[in-house]
């Protein structure tokens, strides 16, 4: 999924990625603009181009970027909390998940988007950020505990688009039970659910692919219409320069003529 920039090509420098995706979001588009033609000038085609192709992060990500900038020690323990979450998961979908161990990691996660939450909701006040980019934010944190590519986009702090959090499936009791004596159809039908789990999961991640595709696809749309409006901007300046050539050359050459 194309949600984040962590494999720039040789000679595009970290630090000034980082400043792009950790900066004001407004400059985003004048700052890759600039580095790109920086590079450029520099002899790097490869690299400039690849900078030009940047997306500029929709307002949930750029949040969450300034999260993983500002609260980089919140964001390690949410992202180690996630990893506990893919295992209980991974545990669960076996039949042998330890549903209490689950459900206290889904608890701490919580706490701590909870937390980062705060301290999104007061940035987004300086930035007329609503209620609807901070839920979005919210999704992207929890994201991180399904998905390692999140979770990863999340730690570079260059995430370009919002995502979303697939639910763990949290249900049943969370005490203990006492294992039964199981006869043959109990142990039949246990199989039985557990197949259907399986196969449950990969039409979920099947879905996903699916979305992951779809929203990839949309992003590099995106990117072209961003890059085409540029590209007209640009040739409507061009046009106004030889516009104003002309009436110069046209001045000089009626001048002559008297």
């Amino acid at each position: 999924m194309a949600i984040t920039v962590n494999s720039p090509p040789k000679g595009v420098p970290r630090e000034q990625l980082d400043r792009l995706y950790h900066g004001p979001l407004e400059e985003f588009t004048s700052g890759r603009n600039e580095l790109a033609k920086s590079l450029r000038s520099d002899g790097n085609a490869q690299a400039a181009d690849w900078v030009k192709g940047l997306t500029k992060p929709s307002r949930a990500a750029w949040l969450v970027n300034q999260l993983s900038a500002r609260k980089s020690d919140e964001i390690a323990e949410l992202l180690e909390t996630g990893r506990e979450l893919r295992a209980a998961q991974e545990e669960m979908l076996a039949g042998s998940a330890d549903r209490e161990k689950l459900r206290e990691a889904a608890r701490h996660e919580q706490r701590i988007v909870e937390s980062l939450l705060r301290t999104a909701e007061a940035l987004g006040r300086e930035h007329g950020v609503g209620a609807q980019i901070l839920t979005k934010v919210g999704e992207t944190l929890q994201a991180a505990s399904s998905d390692p590519d999140v979770a990863e986009a999340i730690e570079a702090g260059r995430l370009t688009r919002e995502q979303r959090a697939a639910s763990i499936g949290l249900v049943g009791p969370a005490t203990p039970v006492a294992p039964k004596r199981k006869g043959a159809r109990a142990k039949e039908g246990e199989a039985k659910e557990r197949r259907a789990r399986q196969q449950k999961a990969k039409r979920r991640q099947a879905a996903e692919r699916e979305l992951a595709t779809a929203e990839r696809k949309l992003e590099g749309e995106r990117g072209k219409l961003e890059r085409a409006r540029e590209a007209v901007e640009e040739a409507e300046r061009k046009v106004h320069q030889a516009e104003l050539d002309a009436r110069s050359a046209r001045r000089a050459l009626d001048e002559l003529q008297d």
